[in-house]
């Protein structure tokens, strides 16, 4: 096939932008196909890209960046890192930091995705500024399963050697890089560079200063371990045999990095444990975290300050330098006489000791005073419940415990000293119930771990709060300030907290999903006002994506864009008829849109999940089909009569992966798992929407999966709708969340009349009839239509949506009807037999072997005629039969998931898939699409012979 066209037309794209474009071998070697060195200072030119991209030799198309393509530097996040998350995280730091909007205009700008998953973003500096050359970023150690087997054979000889994985870096002055629309054999993986946003001429210009501040962040983010002991901080000392401390030691645990640095940094953003500090006037981006590690030390990455770049600085480290110039003992003489240092160390459980004066300092009047804080209160006074924990000021301390910043500590039994429970403040702020009646208790406590102190608070079963040994165990990661020796001592005082405080501790409705509550409630979102606590951390963040942004008109104004584009709005109207399953009693069903690349597919899927949640692509409510089976459950077990959604059905490694979640789907529950008990099967409701280049159905061969999908091959903007589809996704991203609440308040108000539930499911019956057809297939298929159908109406007439509903000829013909737009099985098949008629002499056949003087024909076999019981069938190839129905128009993996349902196809259950049945011929094995006689027959019997 004849590949230069669409490359001599990027090329001319990329020429008329500026850029100099390069040829690429199609080895998989990813490299130039000419000596380009001369090309990194003079661009190509279109006379050479004529002779370079021409005639059938398949080839890549590359950039040259740097000062040649007119300044222009490549960000590229490597497939690993998208995976592991960190464009997300680079996100939430770019926008805590003020880079929000210059960030969101890269990402947005020329934006293609790798064969591997990764992003490549370009800037164009400005005022002809020097763009620096290649640079990483951001990496990590391979984990020991990445291991290559040259890798393997390299730490054997090398056992020290580091195995490194690039997850950020750039390509600049000097370097190139793979753009679309290379593919086949230009990647190693065979799969395409896809064009994802933009292009060539739409690239961002930035100032020096502000790419800079970039590579600073998404320096932050690389994960390679850093040496501990740096040059400017002194070695960490061994502790003193006596238990006491060093007033370096100490001021390391109790000082905190914004009291260290006030006046230098100000904290601008918070993600896990690393806080992201910036210049103390506001200006310029992020410089400097803390936090990375369990060391909680601080790396600067920015020049202009007292500290050196990229070194890693203890507390007392920095002080010493900022306070001291970096003398040591001058400092730990200065924090001595501050009160810091010479404190006994208490023993889990025992009184706690008195600690000896510091020198020259007065004798302590309390054996608590070296511990004092400015910000605990006196005992005398109580502990501050209110402003740390937000309870009433009427909080009590149980009698014979005490409270303050230090922790919890119980009077001793001889009332002569106290004894700790706890090493920081813990309460009981909360009790919840659920909808099936289980109790819930929410624990809070102050974590410094950060520097700074901080609330921390989880929910837990009344159950595990009531055993402590099961409590520690369960918080231990979260930072639970108690360890397992005090396990009955924290217990006791959770008791004795709660009974003291019962009626001021605030009882509430705890939700465990999102959705249709078993109250008949429904809670959209975490922002209902009913609290959310799901059972899975994966679940903690789409769950926070289900918000609101914008308003409701703005949304409705961008929807009605959408008018005229069919698929779109079949998706919003999925999005909507999510809630109305369990009232109709429906089973959870797919929705699938596939079409070629660029065309609108995935902004249709966030014009859906608009109606619900943030459909932002760095927010999590958007999944990704590369995951695994276990984990797209626990994503489906988040909502009951809410949409999810699964975008690329390309990206999945498993083909059995989907074709297992499609089974699994409709039971509305997972797989049982731990014994196979069903009360371990996670439950969902939900309309599972899915896009990709390669239609879902084409994983499956199960014989009822055409029954349980509703799928279009539709284009869902057309192929001129790219303004259209660009629109609506500024649109949703900048308004969304609303809609949803707003249809089920609506739903909610009907079901509440009289018989109002039998109404509804009184009309989605006659559009059962409606769309039910004269096949089985579309009788199966008529009430999931005719939910979507339902769904649309009832939003039109009460004017969320604002355009007419549908007509149910569109309905028919999208899912009901044989449409030629839509790669339907019959047709596909006709496109077969006549080919197979004409082209009989290429189907290798027994009397073959007789003929000596026939040969191959010249396209090669087409597949083989065999004789069973006296009847001739037919099996073809099927790469030949993908490329005869492509010619045509038509998908093979759009239609041949019907063919095995309509019984046109053999099977074979030992095969994977089993529609590829082996057969031999020309002294070949080779798996085949063998047709049944009702597939494709063939011919007279006399005339075969």
């Amino acid at each position: 096939m004849n590949t230069d066209a669409p490359l001599r037309a990027a090329a001319a794209e990329l020429h008329e932008a500026g850029f100099c474009v390069l040829p690429i071998k199609a080895d998989g070697s990813k490299a130039p196909a000419v000596s380009w060195m001369q090309y990194k200072m003079t661009r190509t030119t279109p006379e050479q890209h004529d002779t370079w991209f021409v005639g059938d030799r398949p080839r890549g198309i590359a950039v040259v960046y740097g000062a040649v393509s007119g300044g222009v530097e490549l960000i590229e996040f490597e497939g690993l890192a998208i995976r592991e998350g960190l464009l997300t995280e680079v996100t939430e730091i770019m926008e805590g930091s003020g880079l929000g909007e210059l960030w969101a205009a890269i990402t947005t700008g020329w934006v293609t995705e790798s064969p591997s998953g990764g992003r490549h973003y370009r800037v164009r500096l400005d005022d002809g500024a020097a763009i620096p050359p290649n640079r990483k970023l951001a990496s990590r150690l391979a984990t020991e399963d990445e291991y290559t087997a040259d890798e393997r054979q390299r730490l054997a000889e090398h056992p020290n050697a580091k195995i490194v994985r690039v997850l950020i870096e750039t390509r600049g002055e000097g370097g190139y890089g793979l753009v679309e629309p290379s593919s086949g054999a230009v990647h190693p993986s065979g799969k395409p560079y896809v064009r994802l946003a933009g292009g060539p001429a739409t690239v961002p210009t930035i100032h020096p200063d502000v790419l800079d501040a970039i590579h600073s962040v998404c320096r932050m983010v690389c994960k390679l371990p850093v040496p501990e002991t740096a040059k400017t901080a002194p070695r960490p000392a061994a502790p003193r045999p006596d238990g006491s401390l060093r007033p370096g030691d100490d001021f390391e645990a109790r000082a905190t990095w914004d009291e260290i640095l006030r006046g230098i940094f100000r904290p601008t953003t918070t993600r896990g444990s690393t806080t992201y500090w910036g210049w103390a006037d506001g200006i310029g981006g992020v410089k400097a975290t803390t936090g990375r590690d369990e060391h909680d030390r601080l790396f600067v990455f920015a020049t202009g300050s007292e500290f050196a770049p990229e070194v890693p600085y203890s507390k007392f480290g920095a002080y010493a330098l900022l306070q001291h110039g970096g003398d040591h003992k001058a400092a730990a003489r200065a924090l001595a006489h501050a009160g810091y240092g010479s404190r006994h160390l208490s023993s889990v459980g025992a009184p706690s000791r008195p600690a000896p004066a510091a020198p020259g300092a007065a004798p302590s009047s309390s054996p608590d005073s070296a511990d004092a804080r400015p910000d605990e209160p006196d005992d005398d006074k109580g502990f501050g419940y209110d402003t740390t924990f937000g309870l009433p000021r009427s909080a009590r301390t149980p009698f014979g415990y005490r409270v303050t910043g230090r922790g919890v500590e119980v009077l001793s039994t001889n009332a002569e000293s106290w004894n700790r429970v706890t090493f920081a403040p813990l309460a009981v702020t909360a009790t919840f119930e659920d909808p099936e009646g289980d109790q819930y208790v929410e624990l809070s406590w102050i974590d410094r771990s950060l520097g700074r102190p901080r609330r921390i608070s989880r929910i837990v079963s009344r159950e595990t709060a009531k055993r402590g040994r099961k409590l520690i165990e369960t918080l231990g990661a979260a930072g639970l300030p108690a360890v397992e020796g005090d396990a009955r001592a924290v217990e006791k005082w959770l008791a004795e907290f709660e009974a003291e405080n019962v009626d001021r501790i605030p009882s509430e409705q705890l939700a465990r999903w999102l959705g249709w509550q078993d109250d008949g409630t429904f809670v959209s979102s975490p922002d209902d006002g009913i609290k959310v606590d799901v059972p899975f951390e994966e679940q903690r963040g789409p769950a926070r994506a289900h918000t609101a942004k914008g308003t409701l008109d703005a949304w409705k104004a961008t929807i009605g864009q959408l008018a005229g584009f069919p698929v779109p709005r079949v998706a919003v109207a999925a999005a909507l008829a999510a809630p109305l399953l369990r009232p109709l009693g429906l089973n959870s069903f797919t929705l699938d849109i596939s079409s070629r690349s660029t065309k609108g597919k995935t902004t249709a899927l966030q014009c859906a999940l608009s109606v619900w949640a943030d459909p932002s692509e760095h927010a999590s409510a958007m999944s990704n089909w590369r995951t695994t089976l276990y984990a797209i459950e626990k994503r489906l077990n988040l909502v009951r009569g809410i949409v999810t959604v699964f975008d690329e059905t390309m990206a999945v490694t498993d083909d059995s992966l989907i074709d297992e979640v499609l089974y699994q789907l409709t039971m509305n529950h997972g797989k049982a798992r731990s014994g196979g008990a069903f009360g371990n099967m996670l439950p969902w409701e939900t309309i599972l929407l899915s896009s990709g280049e390669r239609p879902a159905l084409s994983f499956t061969t199960s014989q009822g999966a055409g029954a349980r999908i509703l799928g279009t091959t539709i284009a869902p903007f057309g192929d001129g709708g790219g303004s259209a589809a660009a629109a609506a996704r500024e649109g949703v991203l900048a308004s969304y969340g609303h809609a949803g609440p707003e249809f089920v308040r609506y739903i909610l108000s009907g079901l509440a009349q009289p018989k109002g539930q039998d109404a509804l499911k009184q009309r989605h019956r006659q559009l059962v009839e409606e769309f039910r057809g004269d096949s089985d297939m579309t009788s199966r298929r008529a009430p999931m239509v005719a939910a979507l159908a339902l769904a649309e109406t009832l939003a039109c007439g009460i004017g969320l949506l604002p355009y007419e509903s549908l007509s149910y000829d569109v309905w028919r013909g999208l899912f009901t009807a044989h449409n030629p737009t839509d790669n339907r099985p019959e047709m596909a098949l006709d496109v077969l037999r006549e080919y197979v008629a004409g082209h009989a002499h290429e189907l290798y056949s027994n009397a073959s072997r007789f003929m000596d003087e026939q040969r191959p024909p010249y396209a090669g076999w087409l597949g083989v005629l065999s004789s069973d019981q006296g009847v001739m069938k037919v099996a073809l190839l099927p790469e030949r039969v993908r490329r005869i129905l492509a010619d045509a128009g038509y998908s093979l993996d759009a239609v041949v998931g019907s063919w095995v349902d309509s019984g046109y196809l053999e099977t074979l259950k030992s095969q994977r898939p089993a529609h590829l049945v082996p057969r031999r011929f020309d002294g070949a094995r080779a798996k085949c699409l063998a047709f049944t006689t009702s597939g494709i027959g063939f011919g007279d019997q006399d005339n075969v012979a």
